[in-house]
C-alpha cells in the first residue's frame, strides 16, 4: 500500500508560493508512490487559480477556515470609526487564537492519518491555519511533518509575535524539518524559532515554463508598447516592497540625464495596494511616454517572451520570487535588488545584474548598461537559460521534496 502525503496550504489567492504545488500535484513520479490529498483554506480567488493551473484529478478538500487578515479586509471596506473599533476589538479579544482552535478542530476533522504532512507557507508565521495544520497532526499522533516557509520568517518585533511566542515553540518542537527555497531564509527561520543546524534544510523552488501563445510581435502590437525600444519589463504585485517607486526614480534619473534612444520602455504588470502612487509619480514626473502599467496579464509567459529583460527592484520582505525563474527559462537577463534568496538565482554579471536596494543610481546604471549593449543582453540571458536549466526545473525540485520524503518516512 503506497504511503499517504497530505498537503495543506493558505493563502487568500493563489500566489507564487503555491506555484511548488503545482510541481507536486503534476509530478508523476510524486503520485505513483504516494497517495496524495489536499486541503486548503477556501475562496473564489484561490479555487480560480488552482483550477487554472492544476488538471489533475486527486483528492482535493477546500475548507471553509478563519483567518483574522480576511476579517480585515472585510472590516476596511465599512466606515472609519466602526472598522476601526471592530479591528481593535479583534485584537483585544485574541481572535487571532480563537480562528487557530477553530482551524485545529476542522483539520482534525478533515485530514485523517496520513503517513506525512506537508504544510506550505507564505513565510512564518505565515497563515495561522498552517500552524492550526501541525496541531491538529499532533492531535492525531501524526509524527512526519515536512514545513515550508516561503519568506523569511518574521522576528519578535511586535506585541503580536510575542503573543506567538509558546505557539511557536509547540511548532518548533513537533516540526520534523523544515524547508525554505534559500540559504538566507533557512538561516532567518532558524534563529527566529531557536531550531538545530539539522531541522532546517534548502531545496531551491523550480518552475515549469508554461507555453508562450504569441510571438513577440504580437504581443507587443496587443500591448500598444512602441518599436525600436528597448524593453524591460516589471511583473510582481505593486505593493512598497516590490520597489516600484524605486524603479520609477531611476527611470527619472535616466530621462533626467537625456539617454536619448538608450532610454528603456518601462511595461508593469500587476495589481496591488501601490497602484495609485505609481500612476501619480508617472504624471508627476512626466513618463507618460516611457512607463505603461498593463495590469493584470493572462499569459504571464507571453509577456515575458516580449520583453528584452526582467527588472524586480525589490526592497523588502523577498526571498526567491518565482518570476526570475520563468525569465531566465526564457533566456531574459534579469536586473534585481541583491536581497535575501535572490543572489542564489542570479550570478551577478554572469545571468543578470544585481542592484542594492532602494538604490535607484545603481538600477539606473543597471538599465542603462543592458539598454546600450544588445551583446551584453544576449551573453547574459543565454547564462541565465543554461543556469535554469542546471538548478532550478521543477523536475529537479520535486526530486529533492521525494529525497526528503523519503528520508523522512524512514524514520
Amino acid at each position: 500500500m503506497r504511503p499517504r502525503v497530505h498537503f495543506h496550504s493558505d493563502c487568500p489567492y493563489f500566489a507564487g508560493c503555491e506555484n511548488m504545488l503545482v510541481n507536486f500535484f503534476h509530478d508523476d513520479r510524486l503520485m505513483r508512490e504516494f497517495e496524495v490529498s489536499f486541503t486548503y483554506r477556501q475562496s473564489a480567488a484561490y479555487d480560480a487559480g488552482f483550477r487554472s493551473r492544476v488538471a489533475r484529478d486527486f483528492d482535493v478538500r477546500p475548507l471553509g477556515l478563519k483567518d483574522v487578515a480576511e476579517l480585515d479586509a472585510r472590516v476596511q471596506r465599512l466606515p472609519a470609526p466602526l472598522g476601526w473599533l471592530l479591528r481593535l476589538t479583534a485584537r483585544v479579544l485574541l481572535f487571532r487564537y480563537w480562528f487557530v482552535l477553530w482551524n485545529t478542530w476542522l483539520l482534525y476533522r478533515t485530514i485523517g492519518n496520513p503517513d506525512l504532512l506537508h504544510v506550505n507557507n507564505g513565510n512564518y508565521p505565515g497563515a495561522y491555519s498552517c500552524m492550526a495544520a501541525v496541531f491538529a497532526a499532533r492531535l492525531r499522533g501524526i509524527r512526519r511533518i515536512v514545513y515550508v516557509a516561503n519568506n523569511v520568517a518574521i522576528p519578535y518585533c511586535s506585541v503580536q509575535r510575542w503573543l506567538d511566542y509558546p505557539f511557536d515553540r509547540l511548532v518548533a518542537a513537533t516540526v520534523s524539518i523544515f524547508v525554505t527555497a534559500s540559504r538566507h531564509a533557512g538561516t532567518e527561520l532558524q534563529k527566529v524559532l531557536r531550531l538545530p543546524l539539522s531541522k532546517v534544510i534548502n531545496i531551491h523552488n523550480g518552475i515549469a515554463p508554461r507555453p508562450v501563445t504569441e510571438d513577440r510581435g504580437q504581443t507587443s502590437r496587443r500591448l500598444g508598447i512602441p518599436a525600436g525600444r528597448v524593453l524591460i519589463g516589471v511583473v510582481a504585485i505593486i505593493e512598497e516592497r516590490k520597489g516600484h517607486l524605486v524603479l520609477l526614480d531611476a527611470v527619472r534619473r535616466l530621462k533626467k540625464h537625456g539617454q536619448g534612444g538608450a532610454l528603456p520602455f518601462i511595461i508593469i504588470e500587476g495589481t496591488g495596494s501601490e497602484v495609485r502612487a505609481v500612476n501619480d509619480y508617472v504624471a508627476r514626473h512626466g513618463l507618460g511616454d516611457d512607463v505603461r502599467l498593463i495590469g493584470s496579464e493572462p499569459n504571464i509567459f507571453n509577456l515575458l517572451n516580449a520583453v528584452d529583460a526582467i527588472a524586480l527592484p525589490s526592497v523588502s520582505h523577498e526571498d526567491f520570487p518565482n518570476v526570475v525563474l520563468e525569465a531566465m527559462s526564457l533566456g531574459k537577463p534579469v536586473i534585481a535588488s541583491r536581497l535575501a534568496g535572490i543572489p542564489e538565482q542570479i550570478g551577478h554579471r554572469e545571468s543578470g545584474l544585481l542592484v542594492e536596494p532602494r538604490d535607484s543610481a545603481g538600477l539606473a546604471e543597471a538599465m542603462r548598461e543592458l539598454a546600450a549593449d544588445a551583446a551584453l543582453r544576449e551573453q547574459l540571458g543565454r547564462n541565465a537559460r543554461r543556469r535554469f536549466s542546471e538548478r532550478f526545473t521543477a523536475d529537479a525540485a520535486v526530486a529533492g521534496y521525494l529525497s526528503l520524503y523519503r528520508r523522512v518516512l524512514s524514520t
